[in-house]
């Protein structure tokens, strides 16, 4: 069994499924609203390599790297890159991949908007990230093109910066765990990240809230200005509230993909979140956090009226 449910996976199976899979499987497990999704187990990527002969040009290739020359790292990595992706994935695992892309099909979407996103570990270690090292795809559509995009995660745990983030640690590069998600699409109106710390001070009983028009791109990017929302924890109560005036906004198109757009004159000013919305958000947030028994980092989204917890996973504060 190469695939998992997330309804079948829990947060001590980083190992196996990787940080963002595991932390996904737990909160769908806590019966909170999480897209529905599944995971390509990180042996399932190791059964690649082994079917298709690649583990011992790997090493060979590994082993010339010379991680002080750009230009070398680069070409090395792009070449085993290349091995992974060229080489025809095991029908076994390509088999499971389509059966539950097809299960995540509706009424509605018979071909459904997934993004393809890496959840990645280290064996026999406590790591379970390394942000912005692996590749992650959005919007895309259809069993085929999921598979090759499996495939390109793979491929990403030799990203140049990938390989020279684990040689920098000491760490083995067979140890690496790939193990990529697919997860249905949020087509938001409304989206944003909540701290359940003040991640600036450090203060504990201030839950910290970012939010703007359409998709989550809209709060990350830092092309725009968003809503900041600061809530103290007990009772609820709005600390403090900054509207910004929000003038573009980052949308999903009717093909895939999504594309910058101008927000709506009367929704320039407004406030992105209702009272109602925000107590909600903080409710959910402050289960999550005693859950996980420690401050969490949570990126939400809401869909016509629904919100959809998209993933949580300790918070950062000041200078961690």
């Amino acid at each position: 069994m190469f695939v998992k449910r997330f309804e079948e996976i829990g947060k001590e199976m980083f190992q196996e499924c990787g940080g963002k899979a595991a932390h996904l499987g737990e909160l769908t497990n806590l019966k909170l609203n999480v897209p529905k999704g599944f995971n390509v187990i990180g042996e399932a990527y190791y059964y690649h390599l082994k079917k298709n002969d690649l583990e011992e040009q790997i090493r060979k290739i590994s082993e010339t790297i010379n991680y002080e020359d750009f230009q070398d790292l680069e070409k090395k990595t792009q070449k085993v890159r290349e091995l992974i992706v060229n080489a025809p994935i095991p029908p076994e695992i390509e088999q499971e991949i389509v059966e539950q892309y097809e299960r995540l099909s509706s009424g509605d979407q018979q071909q459904p908007f997934v993004a393809v996103r890496s959840s990645v570990a280290v064996k026999d270690s406590p790591v379970s990230s390394f942000p912005g090292m692996m590749d992650t795809f959005h919007y895309i559509q259809g069993a085929e093109t999921v598979v090759e995009k499996v495939k390109e995660c793979w491929a990403s745990v030799w990203s140049g910066r990938a390989a020279f983030a684990r040689h920098n640690k000491g760490i083995e590069h067979f140890k690496a765990v790939i193990a990529p998600t697919v997860q249905l699409m949020v087509n938001s109106q409304v989206a944003g990240v909540l701290f359940t710390v003040n991640p600036i001070s450090g203060e504990k009983n201030e839950i910290v809230i970012e939010s703007n028009w359409g998709l989550g791109e809209t709060v990350v990017c830092g092309k725009c200005q968003s809503d900041l929302y600061i809530i103290n924890k007990k009772p609820f109560r709005v600390n403090q509230k900054k509207i910004a005036r929000k003038e573009q906004t980052y949308i999903q198109v009717k093909e895939g993909g999504a594309e910058w757009a101008p927000v709506e004159t009367e929704k320039v000013n407004e406030p992105t979140l209702t009272t109602e919305q925000i107590e909600e958000l903080c409710k959910i947030a402050c289960s999550v956090e005693d859950h996980y028994g420690c401050h969490q980092d949570i990126e939400w989204a809401y869909e016509k009226g629904a919100l959809y917890i998209l993933q949580a996973r300790r918070a950062k504060v000041g200078g961690e």
